[in-house]
């Protein structure tokens, strides 16, 4: 097959990567796929995807809306002539368009969140009920949670909505041997700098973990809008000398390596790729139990699940630092697991949708 990626541009976050490890997991597969990027922004990622050897395709698209994208897509979609256009978070309402105009036959879009979340106000949910409704796109869930929201907010059967887990590459992975605490405890989180990664939830967390553990320090790796207003957060709350911002890094592996637990308290997800990361590292992890989390760990077996509440995330970090047998256990736990979220499995799954088939693995 012939498939065709279209993503806004790919800064630092999971979907950026989500659609890096599939299109590289496909080629690896035998097929033939090329990738569109709307900006022509260069970033980490896809000059790592370059080096692979994939072909990305850079436009010029305006911030906001602009039109322009569906004759530009059009023009790039008849000439590269694919079988299938994979589009991935907002641009659906451009590269579904065009890939109705240009016959394509086949155009998935994965649906990286809830998805009144994913919907960026009443015209966009519009614009995708139109094209789900008219069979111009395929939503794909990317958990049994997304699968039910895609339903109740586009009126749709959840029975027709593909469910695949995310995936990443395992073999990348050095898994964590020892559980042992030093004389520093780091904890990292890794995502990008917004609202629904409730980053000033983990700082007040932080906080209050710190008062009573002053061998604490937290790394968070990533960038974002709201990166000024957490490092001014950190300063109010006294905290700047034990909390390091780390900035965008195109790999993240040296700091899963180097932690002794990874932390999540998300407002809400889809399927994060921080999770499975972690999970393949075999770190001790802190989540909390929203979006597609539960549907990837199991409290007590392989994670500890929180509600999304400031003391919740601190006393769970607490229990987990005061016991090393629990923290090699979970760890343990969740790499063995981390199989079932492996690139090539995912890829195998696309494939499956792409020719028709209804994957689900919820």
């Amino acid at each position: 097959m012939k498939i065709m990626q279209v993503i806004p541009y790919f800064c630092f976050g999971g979907a950026e990567v989500m659609c890096e490890t599939l299109t590289c997991a496909l080629k690896e597969q035998g097929q033939e796929v090329c990738v569109v990027s709307l900006y022509g922004e260069r970033t980490p990622i896809s000059l790592r995807m370059e080096e692979a050897g994939i072909r990305i395709l850079y436009l010029d698209k305006k911030p906001g809306l602009d039109v322009s994208m569906v004759p530009k897509l059009l023009k790039i979609m008849k000439r590269e002539r694919p079988d299938v256009v994979h589009t991935h978070l907002n641009i659906i309402k451009y590269a579904a368009l065009a890939a109705f105009l240009a016959g394509v036959k086949v155009c998935v879009h994965t649906v990286h969140t809830v998805a009144e979340q994913e919907a960026e106000g009443r015209p966009q949910k519009l614009i995708n009920k139109t094209y789900y409704r008219l069979g111009w796109a395929t939503p794909v869930a990317l958990s049994r949670e997304i699968q039910g929201s895609i339903a109740r907010f586009y009126g749709l059967d959840p029975e027709r909505i593909p469910v695949i887990r995310n995936g990443i590459d395992l073999s990348r992975y050095v898994p964590k041997e020892d559980y042992s605490l030093g004389a520093t405890v780091n904890i990292v989180h890794v995502g990008r700098f917004d609202v629904p990664k409730n980053h000033a939830g983990l700082l007040r967390a932080f906080r209050k973990l710190h008062d009573g553990y002053p061998q604490c320090r937290l790394q968070l790796v990533g960038d974002g809008d709201l990166r000024p207003d957490m490092e001014a957060l950190a300063r109010e709350l006294e905290i700047s000398q034990w909390v390091r911002f780390c900035g965008m890094q195109a790999d993240v592996h040296p700091y899963l390596r180097e932690a002794d637990l990874f932390v999540l308290p998300s407002i809400y997800e889809g399927n994060p790729m921080t999770i499975i990361e972690a999970m393949g590292t075999g770190l001790p992890i802190v989540a909390t139990a929203v979006g597609g989390i539960p549907d990837m760990l199991k409290n007590g077996e392989d994670a500890l699940l929180v509600p999304c509440d400031t003391d919740a995330v601190a006393e769970a970090c607490r229990t987990l630092m005061e016991d090393e047998d629990l923290r090699r256990r979970l760890g343990t736990r969740a790499r063995e697991n981390s199989a079932r979220f492996s690139a090539a499995f995912m890829a195998q799954r696309y494939c499956e949708c792409y020719r028709g088939g209804m994957p689900c693995e919820g």
